[in-house]
């Protein structure tokens, strides 16, 4: 018998180019201004290294925004991050008090990534569209993933066998 009652994921390639691409071209800027004599030229070498520092930056901007992955098995619901190395949040099944299909549209009050609206709950999203809506014990998380209905409908099957 399995335990794993459903697993998604989502992955969200446009802004996770655009962080590769926002990297790449501050790296490229630091090595080709990195001075011969860096204690020469201090005010060139301080532009290098901040160019540097906004090339790490925007890579793991990138690598957070390129997947999260939800499992839902028959104990606890799991939401982890596919490439950085975070643990995954791990919730028992008996909080999640409902579980729903959403449509998502980031905009200003709905943000993108790993955040939290206040009033609203936390959420993950690295796309725009279909996402999971969960109610964790009164608090809001929402997850982009590609087919949430099929989520909902096992969830759902699950808990009408068990009663």
């Amino acid at each position: 018998m399995s335990f794993l009652l459903w697993s998604g994921q989502a992955v969200g390639h446009r802004r996770a180019a655009v962080g590769a691409l926002v990297g790449v071209a501050c790296a490229a800027g630091a090595v080709t201004l990195f001075p011969d004599h860096p204690f020469d030229r201090p005010k060139t070498l301080a532009a290098a290294v901040l160019l540097s520092v906004a090339a790490v930056a925007a890579m793991v901007w990138a690598a957070a925004m390129a997947h999260v992955g939800v499992q839902i098995s028959m104990y606890n619901v799991r939401i982890r991050h596919g490439l950085l190395p975070m643990p995954p949040i791990t919730v028992p099944l008996r909080m999640v008090n409902s579980l729903r299909a959403v449509d998502v549209r980031p905009s200003l009050a709905q943000r993108w990534g790993w955040t939290w609206i206040p009033g609203r709950g936390r959420a993950v999203i690295v796309r725009p569209g279909p996402a999971l809506l969960f109610d964790f014990a009164g608090r809001e998380f929402t997850v982009s993933v590609d087919d949430p209905e099929v989520a909902e409908a096992a969830l759902n099957r699950m808990r009408s066998s068990a009663r």
